[in-house]
């Protein structure tokens, strides 16, 4: 019984990363930092593009599972889309398994040295990411939902697809 599941929660995780490559932070000019929080208890993976206006061209950037949260930073004064995915159920049939999960996806452009926080908000219904920008000595304050471009993410048949409408 044990090997099944096991079979069943690889499975999984890999559809949530597939062959993802690793995402590189810029090496020169101006950045800002974004953290990701991990969504509850669940494993969560979190991806950039390298092309945000179509989600292009797909980078990993963690799969959080032991680890509470995950910072990088990101190219300032320039779109950078996101996703955080999530499965919220694997339910087995005699031929496979379907995945039942949740992959909001945002474009925003930060704004250089700034510090922004990712949290992925979720109901029975549907999930969004939760934006912040946390300022020296402030409370952390949402970020305008006109600077926030809310995607559709779609699956791409490889990783230089498009995976955002």
């Amino acid at each position: 019984m044990g090997i099944p599941r096991f079979a069943v929660i690889s499975a999984a995780v890999g559809c949530i990363s597939g062959c993802v490559s690793a995402y590189v932070p810029p090496a020169s000019g101006d950045v800002a930092q974004i953290t990701f929080n991990r969504y509850k208890d669940s494993t969560t993976a979190i991806q950039i593009y390298d092309v945000p206006q179509t989600c292009t061209s797909r980078h990993g950037v963690a799969l959080l599972r032991s680890d509470a949260k995950k910072s990088i930073a990101v190219r300032a004064g320039a779109p950078v889309s996101v996703t955080m995915s999530v499965d919220r159920a694997v339910i087995p049939l005699p031929v496979g398994f379907i995945v039942r999960g949740c992959n909001p996806t945002i474009t925003f452009t930060p704004e250089k040295d700034a510090t922004y926080v990712a949290n992925m908000v979720a109901d029975s219904n549907a999930c969004a990411i939760n934006l912040t920008r946390a300022e020296a000595g402030q409370a952390p304050a949402d970020v305008p939902g006109d600077e926030i471009h809310v995607r559709r993410w779609k699956r791409g048949f490889d990783e230089g697809s498009s995976f955002c409408d």
